[in-house]
């Protein structure tokens, strides 16, 4: 029971809690969006090109204006901004799932809604980062960092899950009416949350100033610049083993598309797994070390997937990338939360979170690497290149390495 109330402990604040559950219904919210959104691109066009696109039309934005999103949520309310955008959201969702039901949708709406999905989360997810600090104590960051993570990776088990059984049970039109119940219950559980809203003010600087601020903050402390480097690094090449993971399974392993299924459900445990493990460690100390050896043993358990040609061994090894992956990038997102000054700590998240922005572009390069030197070499290289700037880091950063 005390090992239990240890990796909880975040959840004894009601303002977390609110926090905790309403992000818990965005993200499933999010999660089955992909699935449902993909489905209604290929009933209507049939074209691989414009599942693409789509993709591609949600993501831009949310490159594009998260510097913008950061530098806003460092000069107003970020409860505010996060209450306003998932309203807006389920908003949208509602008005696409009534095109579906009456038969009125078109492509051009379901590429509209993503770009304006995608833009409404450029501005949601900075503050929705930045905010958590403000709602537990300093001696509980660590848990509740570790505790938002398991969201995301309990919604990658269940969320596209639901989405295709409610497909499959009632069609696309009433799954998007529960994408909009599910931000709806988000929007409703954070109207319960209650900081200080006399905390956001900032200077009398221009956007552009604040995002160059911003930037230039990154880029002159050592200890920011270099965690953001690794996870930069990890979205560009480590995460790629996941874009190319159907032709492992087809090509390499020979089990088809229900042992794929079974690699992505083993990442998604093991990355549960991961934030667990930071949920009841955040007490330990030696973060520096941490988040580097975390580093390290990812991109080295990357290499030995590459080169596995065993479907269990790939099994066990898929689920350590998701743990090691997982627990590197919590350590990382819990010293950001606790070391930032409160003006840039919006810019900062929101230059973090684009991490996972970019993982489409590192599967690109590895998918082109892939058409010359076979998917085990480009994936290897992957997790060569993250191993070998974690071990960089490890050597010639001293202040890093020894963050306690």
């Amino acid at each position: 029971m005390g090992r239990w109330t240890a990796i909880l402990s975040a959840l004894r604040h009601r303002n977390y809690r609110h926090y905790w559950f309403g992000q818990l219904f965005s993200v499933l919210a999010q999660n089955m969006e992909i699935v449902a959104q993909s489905w209604l691109v290929l009933q209507l066009t049939n074209s691989p090109l414009f599942l693409g696109l789509t993709g591609l039309t949600h993501a831009i934005p949310m490159i594009a204006l998260t510097l913008v999103g950061g530098a806003i949520a460092d000069r107003a309310d970020r409860r505010r901004i996060m209450i306003l955008t998932q309203g807006a959201i389920a908003f949208f969702f509602f008005i696409l799932a009534t095109l579906v039901v009456t038969g009125e949708v078109r492509l051009w709406h379901v590429l509209a809604f993503a770009f304006i999905s995608g833009s409404l989360r450029a501005f949601d997810r900075p503050s929705r980062m930045a905010l958590l600090p403000q709602m537990v104590p300093r001696e509980d960051m660590a848990n509740a960092v570790a505790l938002a993570g398991t969201i995301w990776q309990l919604n990658k088990l269940i969320g596209p899950a639901v989405a295709g059984m409610l497909i499959y049970l009632f069609d696309v039109g009433p799954t998007y009416f529960a994408c909009a119940s599910a931000s709806l219950t988000a929007f409703v559980l954070w109207n319960f949350i209650e900081v200080d809203r006399h905390s956001f003010q900032g200077g009398p600087s221009g956007l552009i100033q604040r995002m160059m601020e911003g930037l230039n903050f990154i880029r002159g402390n050592e200890i920011f610049s270099t965690f953001i480097a690794l996870i930069f690094f990890n979205g560009l090449f480590g995460m790629s083993y996941s874009i190319l993971m159907p032709i492992f399974a087809r090509d390499i392993l020979q089990v088809g598309s229900q042992g794929y299924g079974f690699l992505h459900s083993a990442a998604g445990a093991g990355a549960l797994g991961g934030t667990l493990l930071v949920a009841a460690t955040h007490r330990s100390g030696r973060t520096g070390r941490r988040a580097i050896l975390g580093a390290i043993l990812f991109g080295a358990v990357i290499i030995g997937f590459a080169f596995s040609q065993l479907y269990p061994l790939s099994l066990v090894l898929v689920f350590l990338i998701g743990l090691a992956g997982q627990f590197y990038m919590t350590v990382i997102s819990t010293v950001l939360q606790l070391s930032l000054p409160e003006q840039f700590r919006g810019r900062v998240m929101g230059i973090y979170g684009l991490a996972w922005d970019v993982i489409p572009i590192g599967g690109t390069i590895s998918g082109t690497m892939a058409e010359y030197i076979g998917a085990p070499l480009a994936v290897a290289l992957g997790g060569f290149l993250v191993m070998g700037t974690a071990v960089a880091v490890a050597l010639f950063r001293p202040h890093v390495r020894e963050l306690e």
